[in-house]
């Protein structure tokens, strides 16, 4: 560009006013020259590049499949975040990297041997790496591409690796959708690019939030057959309550000769535990599941994170478990229940808590001993 401009300076062509060219403002000229730069360049930047997925412990990051690249390089900081810290060692002879993008060379003094880089569940391999701070995670040169082991195709922009059992395993991550692959501005930049006149060609979209999937209650825009159809089936998505009936199976708990219940002190809380508690008790309480008593012994509660961030109340019964006569065989055989779903098709997922709450004991009404 510095080029550019020496020769627009001392090569100003004269203006033919006979032949009834306008003559245009240098500057004017200029800045066209460097928007048609910066877009074209940008446009290089955001050609889709070809990335696989990879994991390396528990870390996972998009590694960027780079046949202009002689070695293979990590970034310092998926380094730190792989926890490979360790396992780096410094060279005896540093190497020399010229970078593309900025044509800059670097040193290189640092390296990892033979990591274990996993491509798909069952597709490892132990891949050699030189630490280069780039905005990269990872790149994997030609050192890696020279492998038999895989398979890559720049033109469909595929990559398969070959796992344990030599089977050739996809592992590209995809492109974006390109319905979205757009740049979203604000009102005031595009404000400032009209006045500008930076725009030549302009398509303008206009965004509608949908509400969240997970809402609560029902709008007027539902479809009204789904409406229709929980209506008709409402007994189907009740959640069980009231007393529990009778059924064939029923619950039994037999001590041991001479055993005493236990009794254990109940665990510490936070604010937010004890709430859940009472709601949790307060709901068990109206549906009639559960009701206060007054027993000398019982177990305490604690409360398990779930993968949602929830709390799932827990009771701990292992001092009654170890008084308790074991039961030699309580579960089915397992060989019983897949020949039971052979030949099914569909299947249905029940909630663990809807089939084991409401069991009546032994006796038909509350469990013997308080338990």
């Amino acid at each position: 560009m510095a080029q550019l401009r020496d020769y627009l300076h001392t090569a100003v062509p004269t203006p033919l006013m006979d032949a009834g060219v306008e003559v245009v403002d240098l500057h004017t000229y200029i800045a066209k020259i460097d928007r048609e730069f910066k877009t074209q360049r940008d446009d290089d930047i955001d050609a889709p590049l070809l990335y696989v997925r990879i994991q390396i412990g528990e870390a996972t990051c998009n590694a960027l499949i780079g046949c202009g690249a002689s070695r293979n390089y990590m970034s310092q900081d998926f380094m730190v975040r792989a926890g490979l810290g360790p396992r780096v060692r410094r060279k005896s002879q540093p190497t020399q990297v010229t970078l593309a993008e900025s044509h800059m060379h670097k040193s290189i003094d640092r390296c990892i041997d033979a990591v274990p880089v996993y491509f798909a569940p069952h597709a490892s391999k132990a891949v050699s790496f030189d630490i280069l701070d780039t905005k990269f995670d990872m790149i994997l040169g030609m050192s890696w591409l020279r492998s038999v082991d895989h398979l890559v195709n720049f033109y469909h922009r595929t990559v398969h690796i070959r796992d344990r059992n030599g089977v050739l395993v996809p592992c590209t991550v995809p492109l974006p959708h390109p319905s979205i692959s757009c740049h979203v501005v604000s009102a005031a930049s595009m404000r400032a690019s009209i006045i500008r006149d930076d725009i030549e060609e302009m398509g303008v979209c206009f965004l509608h939030a949908l509400p969240p999937h997970d809402a609560s209650s029902t709008d007027s825009s539902s479809d009204p057959r789904i409406t229709d159809l929980f209506d008709a089936y409402g007994n189907v998505f009740e959640g069980p309550h009231g007393v529990v009936p009778d059924r064939p199976i029923r619950h039994e708990i037999i001590l041991e000769d001479g055993a005493v219940p236990p009794r254990g002190c109940i665990y510490r809380m936070s604010e937010k535990e004890l709430s859940v508690l009472r709601a949790q008790l307060d709901d068990l309480l109206e549906k009639g599941w559960i009701r206060p008593s007054s027993s000398p012994y019982g177990a305490p509660v604690l409360f398990v994170r779930k993968k949602n961030k929830d709390l799932r109340l827990c009771i701990d019964y292992r001092k009654l478990n170890a008084q308790t006569v074991r039961n030699a065989s309580p579960l089915p055989h397992i060989d019983n229940l897949l020949e039971r779903l052979g030949s099914a098709k569909f299947f249905s997922k029940l909630d663990p808590q809807v089939g084991i709450s409401p069991t009546r004991d032994s006796a038909g009404g509350p469990l013997q001993n308080g338990v």
